[in-house]
Protein backbone atom coordinates (compact mmCIF):
# COMPACT_ATOMS: atom_id res chain seq x y z
CA UNK A 1 0.00 0.00 0.00
CA UNK A 2 1.33 3.43 -0.92
CA UNK A 3 2.05 5.75 1.99
CA UNK A 4 -0.67 8.15 0.81
CA UNK A 5 -3.31 5.39 0.98
CA UNK A 6 -2.10 4.38 4.43
CA UNK A 7 -2.30 7.97 5.67
CA UNK A 8 -5.81 8.38 4.22
CA UNK A 9 -6.96 5.20 6.00
CA UNK A 10 -5.41 6.34 9.28
CA UNK A 11 -6.99 9.79 9.00
CA UNK A 12 -10.44 8.39 8.22
CA UNK A 13 -10.26 6.29 11.41
CA UNK A 14 -9.74 9.35 13.67
CA UNK A 15 -12.78 10.49 15.65
CA UNK A 16 -14.23 13.67 14.23
CA UNK A 17 -12.78 13.30 10.72
CA UNK A 18 -15.68 13.04 8.27
CA UNK A 19 -13.56 12.53 5.14
CA UNK A 20 -9.99 12.90 3.90
CA UNK A 21 -8.40 13.54 0.51
CA UNK A 22 -4.88 13.74 -0.90
CA UNK A 23 -4.48 17.20 -2.43
CA UNK A 24 -3.42 17.59 -6.05
CA UNK A 25 -0.81 20.15 -7.06
CA UNK A 26 -3.66 22.23 -8.49
CA UNK A 27 -5.41 22.24 -5.09
CA UNK A 28 -2.16 23.09 -3.30
CA UNK A 29 -1.70 26.05 -5.66
CA UNK A 30 -5.28 27.16 -4.86
CA UNK A 31 -4.51 27.00 -1.11
CA UNK A 32 -1.45 29.21 -1.66
CA UNK A 33 -3.49 31.70 -3.69
CA UNK A 34 -6.28 32.00 -1.09
CA UNK A 35 -3.93 32.14 1.91
CA UNK A 36 -1.70 34.82 0.34
CA UNK A 37 -4.78 36.94 -0.32
CA UNK A 38 -6.07 36.39 3.23
CA UNK A 39 -2.74 37.55 4.69
CA UNK A 40 -2.84 40.64 2.45
CA UNK A 41 -6.36 41.42 3.71
CA UNK A 42 -5.13 41.19 7.32
CA UNK A 43 -7.04 40.23 10.48
CA UNK A 44 -9.34 42.17 12.82
CA UNK A 45 -11.18 43.89 10.00
CA UNK A 46 -7.98 44.70 8.14
CA UNK A 47 -6.35 46.41 11.12
CA UNK A 48 -3.77 43.79 12.07
CA UNK A 49 -1.28 41.65 10.16
CA UNK A 50 -1.43 37.90 10.46
CA UNK A 51 0.60 34.95 9.22
CA UNK A 52 -0.84 31.48 8.81
CA UNK A 53 2.44 29.75 9.69
CA UNK A 54 0.65 26.43 9.99
CA UNK A 55 -0.47 26.39 6.35
CA UNK A 56 3.01 27.27 5.09
CA UNK A 57 4.56 24.52 7.26
CA UNK A 58 2.05 21.94 6.03
CA UNK A 59 2.64 22.93 2.39
CA UNK A 60 6.38 22.30 2.87
CA UNK A 61 5.72 18.63 3.71
CA UNK A 62 6.11 15.70 1.26
CA UNK A 63 2.39 14.92 1.10
CA UNK A 64 -0.56 17.23 1.84
CA UNK A 65 -4.08 16.08 2.73
CA UNK A 66 -7.38 17.85 3.33
CA UNK A 67 -9.73 16.65 6.05
CA UNK A 68 -13.30 17.62 6.81
CA UNK A 69 -14.00 17.64 10.53
CA UNK A 70 -16.86 18.00 12.97
CA UNK A 71 -16.75 19.52 16.46
CA UNK A 72 -15.57 16.26 18.08
CA UNK A 73 -12.25 16.66 16.26
CA UNK A 74 -12.00 20.30 17.34
CA UNK A 75 -12.62 19.37 20.98
CA UNK A 76 -9.33 17.44 21.15
CA UNK A 77 -6.72 18.78 23.52
CA UNK A 78 -3.54 20.14 22.02
CA UNK A 79 -0.71 21.85 23.80
CA UNK A 80 -0.46 24.80 21.47
CA UNK A 81 -2.90 27.66 21.02
CA UNK A 82 -4.73 27.85 17.69
CA UNK A 83 -4.05 31.60 17.52
CA UNK A 84 -1.20 33.62 18.99
CA UNK A 85 -0.36 37.31 19.04
CA UNK A 86 3.37 37.91 18.63
CA UNK A 87 5.78 40.73 17.95
CA UNK A 88 8.71 40.75 15.48
CA UNK A 89 11.08 39.68 18.29
CA UNK A 90 9.08 36.49 18.80
CA UNK A 91 7.51 37.51 22.11
CA UNK A 92 4.09 35.93 22.66
CA UNK A 93 1.81 38.82 23.58
CA UNK A 94 -1.49 36.92 23.70
CA UNK A 95 -3.22 33.68 22.83
CA UNK A 96 -6.55 32.03 22.16
CA UNK A 97 -7.44 29.75 25.07
CA UNK A 98 -8.96 26.30 24.99
CA UNK A 99 -12.23 26.12 26.94
CA UNK A 100 -10.54 24.06 29.68
CA UNK A 101 -7.82 26.75 30.12
CA UNK A 102 -10.22 29.64 30.76
CA UNK A 103 -10.79 29.04 34.52
CA UNK A 104 -7.03 28.87 35.16
CA UNK A 105 -6.39 32.12 33.28
CA UNK A 106 -9.31 33.89 35.01
CA UNK A 107 -7.35 33.50 38.29
CA UNK A 108 -4.19 35.10 36.90
CA UNK A 109 -3.36 38.77 37.40
CA UNK A 110 -0.93 39.01 34.46
CA UNK A 111 -3.54 38.67 31.69
CA UNK A 112 -6.25 40.84 30.21
CA UNK A 113 -9.24 39.09 28.62
CA UNK A 114 -10.21 40.38 25.18
CA UNK A 115 -13.54 38.62 24.80
CA UNK A 116 -14.22 35.24 26.37
CA UNK A 117 -11.31 33.19 25.03
CA UNK A 118 -8.43 35.49 24.05
CA UNK A 119 -5.93 36.87 26.57
CA UNK A 120 -3.22 39.51 26.36
CA UNK A 121 -0.20 39.02 28.62
CA UNK A 122 0.22 42.30 30.51
CA UNK A 123 3.76 41.50 31.71
CA UNK A 124 5.27 41.16 28.20
CA UNK A 125 6.79 44.28 26.66
CA UNK A 126 5.94 44.65 22.97
CA UNK A 127 8.89 45.15 20.63
CA UNK A 128 7.58 46.34 17.27
CA UNK A 129 4.21 45.96 15.58
CA UNK A 130 2.17 43.00 16.88
CA UNK A 131 0.56 40.48 14.54
CA UNK A 132 -1.53 37.32 14.76
CA UNK A 133 -0.07 33.89 14.04
CA UNK A 134 -1.96 30.70 13.28
CA UNK A 135 0.58 27.95 14.12
CA UNK A 136 0.62 24.34 13.02
CA UNK A 137 -0.46 21.61 15.44
CA UNK A 138 1.15 18.21 15.89
CA UNK A 139 -1.11 15.34 14.91
CA UNK A 140 -0.51 12.49 17.38
CA UNK A 141 -2.03 9.91 15.04
CA UNK A 142 0.73 10.61 12.50
CA UNK A 143 3.70 11.21 14.83
CA UNK A 144 5.78 8.60 12.99
CA UNK A 145 5.51 10.71 9.82
CA UNK A 146 5.97 14.08 11.60
CA UNK A 147 2.32 14.83 10.84
CA UNK A 148 1.08 18.36 11.44
CA UNK A 149 -2.23 20.12 10.88
CA UNK A 150 -3.18 23.68 9.99
CA UNK A 151 -6.37 25.71 10.01
CA UNK A 152 -7.43 27.32 6.75
CA UNK A 153 -8.76 30.84 6.15
CA UNK A 154 -12.49 31.16 5.45
CA UNK A 155 -12.25 31.55 1.64
CA UNK A 156 -10.10 28.39 1.38
CA UNK A 157 -12.51 26.52 3.66
CA UNK A 158 -15.49 27.58 1.52
CA UNK A 159 -13.69 26.67 -1.73
CA UNK A 160 -13.08 23.08 -0.60
CA UNK A 161 -16.56 22.67 0.89
CA UNK A 162 -18.03 23.68 -2.46
CA UNK A 163 -15.59 21.54 -4.47
CA UNK A 164 -16.36 18.41 -2.42
CA UNK A 165 -20.05 19.30 -1.89
CA UNK A 166 -19.74 19.29 1.91
CA UNK A 167 -22.79 20.71 3.64
CA UNK A 168 -23.67 21.03 7.29
CA UNK A 169 -23.28 23.28 10.27
CA UNK A 170 -20.15 23.15 12.42
CA UNK A 171 -18.04 21.34 9.81
CA UNK A 172 -14.53 22.56 9.20
CA UNK A 173 -11.55 21.97 6.95
CA UNK A 174 -7.99 21.28 8.06
CA UNK A 175 -4.79 20.69 6.11
CA UNK A 176 -2.55 17.79 7.11
CA UNK A 177 1.08 17.45 6.06
CA UNK A 178 3.39 14.46 6.50
CA UNK A 179 6.96 13.52 5.68
CA UNK A 180 7.30 10.41 3.56
CA UNK A 181 9.49 7.70 5.12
Amino acid sequence: MAIEEEVLNRLKSVKGIINAFLLSQEDIDKVREFEIQAEKNKAAGGMMDFINEGVWEVLSKSAVFLIFIDETFSDRKHGQSLTLMKDPSGNILGKLLRKDEIPEYQKRNDVLFMGEEFVIFTNVKTQGKPYFVIPSQKLEELNDLNGISASLCVPTDLFFKQKYNIKGENLGTVLIGVDKP
